[in-house]
């Protein structure tokens, strides 16, 4: 996809705050901070909390226990091995996410990220 601010090269990253915009180098991202990004990540995770309060699944995960996912020190490991961040990413920047993640199961470091992540956060009620 092509960066939402120069609109020539190919996106690499997505705008921490908003969340929407999809920009290519530090030099575009400083031009929507400047321009028109509105969003808070503050005001986000509250939007994520009244979602998660007013529409909760049985696959809602309380902010509580994804806060725990911070603090553990082999999942800080795995994702700052770079071949993760990449997965991640194109997890993240595709237009169909889902097959993404499905093909990124059969790679055993995600395997071994969404086992501990699955760990950590799991109900032990």
């Amino acid at each position: 996809m092509k960066c939402n601010i120069c609109e020539v090269n190919e996106s690499k990253y997505k705008c921490p705050k908003c969340r929407n915009i999809k920009y290519c180098s530090v030099a575009c991202y400083q031009n929507h901070l400047s321009d028109d990004c509105t969003i808070s990540n503050q005001d986000a995770s509250v939007e994520m909390v009244k979602n998660e309060q007013l529409y909760p699944t049985e696959d809602t995960i309380p902010s509580e226990k994804l806060n725990l996912l911070c603090y553990d020190n082999r999942l800080r490991e795995l994702v700052s091995d770079s071949y993760l961040q990449k997965l991640l990413e194109k997890i993240d920047n595709s237009t169909s996410p889902n097959e993404e993640l499905e093909k990124a199961m059969i790679e055993p470091i995600f395997e071994e990220f969404a086992r501990r992540c699955l760990e950590i956060v799991k109900d032990e009620n």
